[in-house]
Formats: structure tokens, C-alpha cells, sequence
């Protein structure tokens, strides 16, 4: 596991732990840094499969149990504050499951579990939708077509013709890790969690998401704040999927403190 340095600030600051979107890395928080920096010791590792010595192999299978074990020792010491962006919300999620009395707070923003959305009349077919788009990535990508694969993920999240105007350096590096996002969307879609064990989750947790976003994406919220007790949700005018990434002040803004209501004050 890597995990990338982060400016540094007295070790009685509370820890944040902050995990990136599928096809991404930790390095997607750098922009929000400076700012979490001064509050929080920041932590923001890459999850598996991103850091590796060789690309994940394709049609190597992921569990959201195997990369909450793979981040679990981020949490031995005390317990911390989890900021999560999209799959990286999914895991945190389920570290929160696994050990709860581990994770101080969740600041979630979109998480993608998906598998929520099945056998409920209102969300069925928001449901099925996403199944079928990642079914089609999965497709794709075991056959061997990377960048359509890279194509169809990126347009679905960032909107139409988004990946024609990225740059070809930036193409090539989300087109190579589309196996590994083939896995986390089977990972997600195998998911049995029901909503009624995050009942179970008393920490503070704020969900954020946008009005641009996917309308499954924006349905999981939905249910999720339904589900968690101690949840409180804020919705971004404008704001796509890829909010933490295109707009991270307005994220920042809109997360505030975090989902943490009484943290002592940083020292």
C-alpha cells in the first residue's frame, strides 16, 4: 500500500483518511491538502491495485472486504476519520461495517453502493442501469478494448465527450487501469450488505453529492441517508460525479468541519 506524503503537523491532530475514486489514486486530494492540512494529520493512500509493481491483472477478482484488510492497519492505532470519494466512499463504508468502533466519522461523498439500489421499487431501475453500463465496461475491458472501455467510464461519469478532450498522457493512464475498475464494479455488484446493517452505524457521518451526478449515484445517497442514523446530506448545485476532483473548494465548503460536529479543537 501506498501512501502518499502529506504535509506534516504535530501528531495530536486527529487523522483523516482520505480514499480516491476508481481509476485514480491518493494523489487526487492534493488540491484540498493545504487546507485539510491545517486541522488534520492527513493520510491518503492509494487502494489496491493502483500502486502495484504490475497492472492488475485483468479479470482478477476484488472484494470490498479485501481492501478494507489491505487499509485496516490505518486504523490500529486510534480511531480516524474517513473522507471517501465515490468507490473510495464505498470502501470507507465498509471499513465503518467491519470495524466501527475504529472510524470516528464518515464524510462520504457519493458513495457508490450500488447493490442498494436493487429489489426497491423506486430505485430498481436506476439500479439495473448501472449494472448494465459497468456490465458494458467489464465487457470491454476483458476484451481486451482498454480505451473503449476508458471511453464509456469517463463520458458516463464526467459527461458526454469528456473523454475526447483529455489529453493523451491522461488517456492512456485511465485506459490501463480499467481492470482494475472492471474488478470494483463487480465488487460492488456482488455487494449483500442490506440497508438495515448500516443502522448499525452511529457515527457521524455527512453525505455530499451533486445534482449533476449519474441518478444512480444520486439515488445510494438517497437510501443511505434513509439508512444511517446519525447522517446529514448536502447536495452541490452544478456538481457532477467528479465534484471532489473539478471543484474541490465547493467540496471543501460543503463538507465544513467534516462530519464531525464536536472534534476538539486541533492543537
Amino acid at each position: 500500500m501506498t501512501v502518499h506524503p502529506l504535509p506534516s503537523r504535530p501528531a495530536a491532530r486527529p487523522t483523516l483518511v482520505c480514499l480516491h475514486a476508481s481509476a485514480g489514486s491518493g494523489r487526487q486530494w492534493a488540491a484540498m491538502t493545504p487546507t485539510l492540512g491545517e486541522r488534520w494529520r492527513v493520510v491518503a493512500p492509494d487502494l489496491l491495485g493502483y500502486t502495484e509493481p504490475r497492472a492488475w491483472t485483468s479479470g482478477r477478482p476484488v472484494s470490498l472486504d479485501d481492501e478494507a484488510q489491505a487499509l485496516a492497519p490505518l486504523l490500529a492505532l486510534q480511531p480516524v476519520h474517513l473522507f471517501g470519494h465515490s468507490y473510495g466512499g464505498a470502501v470507507a463504508l465498509q471499513l465503518a461495517l467491519r470495524w466501527p468502533e475504529r472510524v470516528a466519522s464518515l464524510t462520504l461523498y457519493e458513495p457508490v453502493r450500488f447493490a442498494l439500489l436493487a429489489g426497491r421499487a423506486a430505485t430498481q431501475a436506476a439500479g439495473e442501469a448501472i449494472v448494465a453500463v459497468g456490465r458494458r465496461i467489464g465487457w470491454e475491458t476483458l476484451s481486451g478494448r482498454h480505451e473503449a472501455a476508458a471511453e464509456r467510464f469517463v463520458d458516463y461519469w464526467s459527461g458526454e465527450g469528456t473523454w475526447q478532450r483529455l489529453d493523451a498522457d491522461r488517456r492512456r493512464a485511465v485506459a490501463a487501469r480499467m481492470p482494475k475498475v472492471q474488478a470494483e464494479f463487480e465488487a460492488l455488484f456482488a455487494d449483500r450488505v442490506p440497508a438495515a446493517a448500516y443502522r448499525a452505524l452511529t457515527m457521524p457521518v455527512r453525505l455530499l453529492g451533486g445534482t449533476r451526478s449519474p441518478l444512480p449515484a444520486r439515488q445510494v445517497l438517497d437510501v443511505l441517508h434513509d439508512a444511517l442514523p446519525a447522517a446529514e446530506r448536502t447536495t452541490l448545485q452544478g456538481l457532477s460525479h467528479l465534484g471532489p476532483i473539478e471543484a474541490p473548494e465547493r467540496v471543501l465548503a460543503a463538507a465544513g468541519d467534516l462530519a464531525v460536529v464536536a472534534l476538539p479543537e486541533a492543537a
